[in-house]
């Protein structure tokens, strides 16, 4: 079976990691140690940002996030083209959150409904890099931000090495929460970073993570949660990050590869990386045909091919835990449209030739009949 994704360690990184996991675990240091400080300190630096600071998911990092701009009581835009955690962090921050429809081409915010879901009561928005792909409205949708004196939250869980006219995801918004989950570009098991310039947010993070202590004397300063990442996590991040651009350059190969094969037929559209960007290929997506049945495109490949592929996201107004939210699905369907006709194809780092030229040869066949 060739899997959608799948993590990768050289064998030379697996001993290192081995070698500093078993110190770790000699020192008796199990948290806020010298391997988190390391890593932080070298994101920080990948990311040209004053602070990163790791903690125990991205969804953590959101709602700190959400939660420092004290958005309770107001409403925050979110794309509906996104994740459950999205809206949950929202609604976790004591906000409303207002769906937000989808631009196809570019996999993020329809910069018209956009302007017509803000209203007085908007604070904040939440901001995906679906698939790992910024948005060439990237500009207009800061502006939007600014001009109305809204937080913008960047989601970078897809975008780990993306960037657009040289600046990367993480830099656009006045925040950037990373995942670190199985699946991402880079991975720590399970995990997260917040980056900021904002000192204020930076020491706010550090405490809501560690139980709310208070990080310039004793006691505790706020109602925290454990939501630090622990040595052994950190160990393991610190050594992705340093393979992370050539885990970038495999992917953006691989990439390549198959906009090739698809490029100019009638049943795919592709998804287009704006010139001057880098994309990380979280997920490599084409658009179907609207004639193609996705879901027994997916059941064929799987059964026939030996070939694990899915959809994007189910739209999160369609989740079930979400159809009691208030929301004008009639603005929302070009996520729909977008999202049921997306197809994800495998692509990691160690996808062999063989297996691309797999994946292409059933893809192509399948959807030429």
């Amino acid at each position: 079976m060739i899997p959608l994704t799948r993590p990768y360690f050289s064998s030379k990184k697996v001993n290192s990691i081995s070698s500093a996991v078993k110190d770790i675990l000699l020192s008796g240091n199990l948290m806020m140690g010298k391997w988190t400080n390391k890593f932080e300190k070298a994101f920080a630096k990948k990311l040209n940002k004053k602070y990163a600071l790791t903690t125990n998911t991205c969804t953590t990092a959101l709602q700190i996030s959400l939660m420092f701009y004290k958005v309770k009581g107001y409403d925050v835009l979110v794309p509906s083209g996104s994740f459950q955690t999205n809206i949950s962090t929202i609604k976790w921050a004591g906000a409303k959150p207002i769906l937000v429809d989808m631009n196809p081409k570019t996999l993020s915010f329809c910069l018209n409904d956009l302007k017509k879901k803000i209203t007085s009561k908007t604070k904040a928005i939440v901001w995906i890099h679906v698939t790992g792909v910024i948005s060439y409205e990237y500009k207009k949708i800061v502006k939007f931000a600014k001009d109305n004196n809204l937080y913008l939250i960047e989601d970078c869980a897809h975008a780990h090495g993306s960037s657009i006219d040289n600046i990367q995801a993480g830099n656009i918004g006045d925040v950037g929460c990373f995942s670190f989950y199985p699946s991402k570009v880079m991975t720590t098991g399970t995990g997260g970073m917040l980056v900021t310039d904002d000192e204020k947010l930076a020491e706010y993070t550090m405490q809501m993570r560690l139980l709310g202590r208070n990080t310039r004397g004793s006691g505790v300063v706020l109602e925290g949660n454990d939501w630090f990442m622990d040595e052994i996590r950190a160990c393991i991040g610190y050594y992705q990050l340093l393979d992370l651009n050539k885990h970038i350059k495999k992917r953006c190969s691989i990439a390549n590869t198959y906009d090739k094969a698809f490029k100019n037929k009638k049943a795919i559209t592709l998804i287009k990386t704006p010139k001057g960007s880098v994309n990380s290929y979280y997920q490599y997506t084409i658009i179907l045909d609207k004639k193609i049945n996705r879901d027994q495109l997916v059941l064929k490949l799987k059964k026939k091919y030996n070939i694990m592929t899915k959809r994007i996201w189910l739209p999160t107004h369609q989740e079930y835990i979400f159809r009691k939210l208030s929301f004008n699905r009639n603005s929302l369907l070009k996520t729909e449209e977008t999202f049921n006709s997306s197809l994800c194809l495998p692509i990691f780092y160690n996808l062999t030739k063989n297996s691309q030229k797999k994946v292409i040869k059933a893809i192509l066949k399948e959807t030429s009949n």
